[in-house]
């Protein structure tokens, strides 16, 4: 063991030394490298000085040899008086051996040479504004310097017309664009793209190839589009004779094409434009100019398809925009409605066209333009060159998109303000229309009546500038609607289908503004825009459909009901198998207020449909645009339609109870009395006292005396009509009222003028309960009956008896028991002084009997008949808030 590890250590301090030797000579040989790597650093930066002043030099040395090559030239032209024909040398029409130019110049192959000299000789003319040089010149050398540059000018523009026109003759010769390979431009049949971006470098340094751009522009419209820059003429004798046959199938169809069309060019295109027009980039491979399609940062290819775009889209004579706007100007022309809505439907399908067309040129600006950059790093380019120039490349991409985004919107702007107006203007007439169809009239609007103007403004709140219509109020003529009566409303205004119409032209419009506006959702559409034109069309909605239409029914609705009933007595009782009268309120009033009702439901429902998911009316648009302002106004609109549309219907059902309650009281009181008068019934002595007051031993043959029994068939009959126009709310309110003012009717009557007798009391008795069970086919407060068949006692008990009834069996008549109790003590005694044995006449003058006399002093209480009685304290109401009192 001692062996081994003696063995162990000595091998452990013999690699010791070793690491340590080792790291000596690496701290010596990094040292080395250091002060040997500053002087390489500084030998490597001082070669690549040179390097660039021995290029400078070449390139001026180049330079003076081709100033000295032009200047030679323009002297020999102005010796010997004979124009040299520059523009025939450079486009080859002299044979280059009768060339006095240089090869340069005249030869093909040499055209990027040429035009990077001509460029650098250009500069030195522009160079000689500058003080310094030009003052070194002599007269002489000045003259010199002129007729070179001259020359120099000459050569410059013929050099520029032989590439345009050899680059027009390769893309006007055509061919299937193939960019897969740089193999493929020369195949037969491919269009030789790689010779146009020779060509077009070569231009390049011409102004920075202006001219190239404009005329590539004008060849590509002129060739790829004939439907738009050759058929303006034709186009615009078509449309005079299609004026009256204009399809809109076929329409749709050539919009769809020349959309398609331009879609389907434009993408070609930006393919051309990428690879043709890219900037080059020389990586030292021999000074060779390398073309790097992803190297976009001077968006030469983005200008020039910037150029073609608007040419296409904003030519003002044959760009899409102004096609479109003559196809409008020739809807126009017809001047009738029709074609408005003609021009309505062609606004929608060019929005829709024009939005895909958009939509694909900017993907396809994306796809196209982008899909050269992505090429990746390449052994002649670094991380931070390429990285450098597709974020140059994504910015000028995005900088025509946005350009794209400008056209759109300009492009619809117009044509949504257009709409806009068209659209309120021609709702506003289809909804009149449908009246004046029913053979209505409607009201012409007063000079200078601003409030409906006022409110729709502040509805529409300038809607981003577009000049809205502001729709005139025009309502219905009252006067004429009352002259044709129930049924006249009924058969023409309050028509099921005329009550629809104007809501399906609403929500045609509605979705048309969808179209043109958009809905806001995913960031697609104006939301601002979309908001105020959807509150806008509701506004004009609402007013229509309420100041126009219903609130003037509804008003000669309540105005058509007569409250005054006929002078003259009925004759009772009516026949029951005949159609009970009407008691003043027709059957077709309450249709009509039925109508009213469904038509205010179906305007919610169809218009504004809260919580509808998937129905793409007025609540889900503007929820879905998210304006809160817009979604505010025209909640209040709504609701201020609807409350006035109630309050105006509560005043036409007020004023038909009215009715109900002057023809009760006639049938009762008139009906009754003459009834009475005329003998079919046996009355006292006495014929003032009212057809209660029979004499006893009378025979009773009849349940319920004629006037109750006609009334009650003709409030049964009614209230078939109330039931099926009504609410069941309102149906409960309406006949609780009802059935008040009958208790009323007969109590006033009773208390004021009849006087009932025991036998009479079992008629009245049987009268009451006919009444009671005709009040209470509705409703819910009917106390008032039960307390008036309490009070009714009164009369069929016999004097000895009357103390119990009215206090109870105790005779003390503040025990709260009795009629006391349950009337009050002034009521009980009114009704008890109606009795016919309650008052005797004696020498013509009316005195309390005995027994009433003795009743009353031993009740300890006073006569409230011996003064004047207040009817009104009696009336149903007030037994309501009696009750509710004490409760």
């Amino acid at each position: 063991m001692a062996e081994a590890e003696d063995a162990y250590h000595i091998r452990l301090e013999a690699h010791t030394l070793l690491a340590n030797r080792a790291a000596d000579q690496s701290e010596k040989i990094e040292e080395q490298f250091r002060t040997n790597g500053r002087a390489a650093l500084k030998i490597g930066q001082q070669l690549e000085m040179a390097e660039a002043k021995k290029r400078q030099c070449d390139q001026a040395s180049l330079l003076i040899r081709q100033w000295w090559m032009m200047e030679n030239l323009a002297e020999q032209e102005e010796m010997s008086a004979e124009v040299l024909q520059v523009d025939e040398e450079v486009r080859g029409v002299i044979p280059s051996s009768s060339c006095r130019m240089d090869p340069l110049f005249t030869l093909p192959e040499n055209s990027l040479e040429a035009a990077r000299a001509l460029k650098a000789l250009r500069t030195v003319v522009k160079s000689r504004g500058n003080s310094a040089s030009g003052a070194l010149l002599d007269p002489v050398s000045r003259h010199r310097f002129d007729v070179t540059s001259k020359l120099i000018q000459r050569t410059s523009v013929a050099l520029e017309s032989r590439l345009i026109n050899s680059f027009s003759e390769i893309y006007v010769g055509g061919g299937t664009y193939d960019f897969s390979s740089p193999d493929g431009a020369t195949r037969p049949g491919r269009l030789n793209w790689l010779e146009l971006r020779n060509l077009a470098m070569a231009l390049s340094h011409f102004d920075g190839g202006r001219g190239l751009h404009k005329r590539y522009v004008q060849m590509v419209v002129t060739s790829r589009f004939p439907e738009l820059f050759h058929g303006a003429n034709d186009s615009d004798n078509d449309s005079d004779e299609d004026d009256d046959h204009l399809d809109m199938d076929s329409m749709r169809q050539k919009l769809s094409n020349l959309f398609h069309r331009v879609c389907e060019v434009c993408t070609a295109e930006f393919q051309l434009i990428a690879n043709v027009f890219a900037s080059p980039s020389t990586l030292g491979k021999g000074g060779d100019a390398i073309y790097d399609v992803s190297s976009l940062s001077d968006a030469i290819p983005f200008q020039v398809a910037r150029a073609l775009l608007q040419r296409v889209i904003s030519d003002p004579r044959n760009g899409l925009q102004a096609r479109i706007n003559d196809l409008l100007d020739s809807i126009d022309r017809r001047g009738d409605f029709d074609a408005g809505t003609k021009k309505l439907d062609t606004f929608v399908v060019i929005h829709e066209k024009a939005a895909g067309l958009f939509t694909m040129l900017k993907e396809s600006a994306q796809s196209m333009l982008l899909t050269a950059s992505k090429g990746g790093i390449t052994e002649e380019k670094s991380l931070e060159e390429y990285q450098a120039a597709s974020e140059d490349n994504a910015r000028a991409v995005a900088s025509l998109v946005q350009f794209l985004t400008t056209q759109e919107m300009s492009l619809s702007s117009s044509h949504r303000r257009g709409y806009l107006n068209l659209e309120l203007r021609l709702l506003h007439h289809e909804c009149c229309y449908c009246l004046d169809r029913t053979g209505a009239k409607l009201v012409m609007p007063k000079r200078g009546d601003k409030s409906n103007v006022n409110r729709h403004n502040t509805l529409m709140g300038g809607t981003a500038g577009l000049a809205t219509y502001e729709a005139p109020a025009m309502p219905l003529d009252k006067q004429h609607l009352k002259k044709g009566g129930f049924q006249g409303l009924l058969g023409g205004p309050l028509k099921q289908s005329v009550l629809r119409q104007p809501l399906m032209h609403a929500t045609d419009s509605l979705a048309r503004a969808r179209l043109m506006f958009g809905v806001g959702q995913g960031g697609v559409g104006d939301v601002d825009s979309t908001a105020r034109v959807i509150t806008g069309i509701f506004s004009q909605m609402c007013t229509f459909y309420g100041d126009s239409f219903l609130f003037p029914i509804i008003e000669v609705l309540g105005d058509l009901l007569d409250t005054n009933p006929p002078s003259a007595p009925p004759s009772l009782p009516f026949d029951e198998s005949s159609p009970a009268p009407d008691l003043g309120v027709d059957g077709s009033f309450w249709v009509g207020i039925e109508r009213i009702h469904s038509a205010a439901k179906a305007f919610d429902r169809e218009l504004w449909a809260e919580q509808r998911n998937g129905s793409e009316r007025v609540w889900e648009i503007l929820v879905a645009t998210g304006s809160h302002t817009s979604l505010t106004l025209a909640k209040d609109q709504r609701m201020g339609f609807f409350q006035e549309l109630e309050e105006r219907g509560e005043t036409a059902i007020l004023r038909a109870l009215d009715t109900l309650s002057t023809h009760i009281q006639w049938l009762l009181v008139a009906g009754g009395e003459h009834m009475a008068s005329a003998g079919n019934r046996l009355l006292n002595k006495d014929k003032n006292q009212g057809p209660y007051a029979i004499p006893a031993g009378s025979s009773l043959d009849n349940a319920n005396s004629p006037a109750v029994k006609s009334l009650t068939f003709c409030l049964r009959a009614q209230f078939v009509h109330i039931q099926a126009a009504l609410t069941p709310q309102s149906l409960s309110a309406f006949w609780t009222a009802l059935s008040m003012r009958l208790y009323d009717i007969l109590v006033a009557r009773l208390l004021q003028h009849y006087y009932v007798s025991m036998v009479g009391a079992v008629n009245l008795s049987r009268d009451v309960e006919a009444l009671r069970s005709v009040a209470m086919l509705a409703g819910t407060d009917h106390e008032h009956w039960d307390m008036l068949r309490e009070l009714l006692t009164l009369y069929m008990t016999p004097p000895n008896a009357l103390k119990t009834i009215l206090v109870g069996p105790e005779g003390d008549a503040n025990s709260g028991k009795g009629l006391f109790g349950q009337a009050g003590k002034d009521q009980a005694l009114v009704f008890m002084s109606r009795r016919v044995d309650y008052r005797v006449k004696v020498n013509q003058v009316l005195k309390k009997t005995t027994w009433a006399v003795e009743l009353l002093e031993d009740l300890g209480v006073p006569d409230p008949t011996d003064f004047t009685v207040n009817i009104a304290m009696y009336s149903a109401q007030s037994l309501r808030n009696r009750r509710m009192k004490i409760n």
